[in-house]
C-alpha cells in the first residue's frame, strides 16, 4: 500500500495502516506514523512518570526513544508479523518499567492501572486497548469496572 498520493502529500491513514507502510518498505509513511504515535506514547510515559514524580522532560525523552525503537520493531521482519498496537504497548511499557520504578502498594492491580492509563489518558478504545494487552475486550471492560469502583470506594 503506498501512503503518498501522486502530488506527493500524505493521504489520511490510521497508525496501523501506516505502520504496515513502513513494514512495506514505504519510507514515506515513517515521518507520519511518528507523528500519531508519538502524542500517545508520551502520553503514557507521562502517566507513569507521574507515578514516580519524574519530569515530564524526562518522559517526553523516554517517549521519542521508545518510538523511535517501536520504528525499527515495525521496520524489521518480527516486528512486523504481531499487532501494532501490542508491539507499541509492550516496547512503550517495558521502557517505563526499565525507567520509572512504580512504589509498591495500591488498590489497583497492574492491569487495572494500565486499563485506565490506555483509555482515559492515552486515548485507546476498548478493542485497541485490549490488543495491546492481550487480552479480550470483555476483560479490560471488567478490569475498569472494578478499578473505577476502587475509586469511588476510596
Amino acid at each position: 500500500m503506498n501512503t503518498v498520493r501522486g502530488d506527493g502529500v500524505l493521504g489520511h491513514f490510521t497508525m496501523c495502516e501506516l505502520a504496515w507502510s513502513v513494514a512495506s518498505g514505504d519510507a514515506a509513511a515513517m515521518p507520519a506514523l511518528l507523528r500519531q504515535l508519538y502524542p500517545q506514547v508520551s502520553a503514557y510515559c507521562r502517566a507513569r512518570a507521574r507515578d514516580t514524580d519524574d519530569s515530564f522532560t524526562d518522559a517526553d525523552r523516554l517517549a521519542l526513544d521508545v518510538c523511535h525503537t517501536i520504528l525499527a520493531a515495525v521496520s524489521s521482519a518480527a516486528g512486523a508479523q504481531q499487532p501494532f498496537a501490542h508491539l507499541a504497548y509492550a516496547t512503550a511499557v517495558d521502557a517505563a518499567d526499565a525507567r520509572f520504578t512504580r512504589p509498591v502498594g495500591g488498590l489497583r492491580t497492574r492491569i487495572q492501572r494500565e486499563i485506565l492509563i490506555l483509555r482515559t489518558i492515552v486515548g485507546l478504545d476498548l478493542e485497541l486497548t485490549a490488543i495491546a494487552l492481550g487480552v479480550s475486550p470483555r476483560r479490560v471492560r471488567a478490569e475498569q469496572h472494578a478499578a473505577l469502583k476502587s475509586f469511588r470506594a476510596a
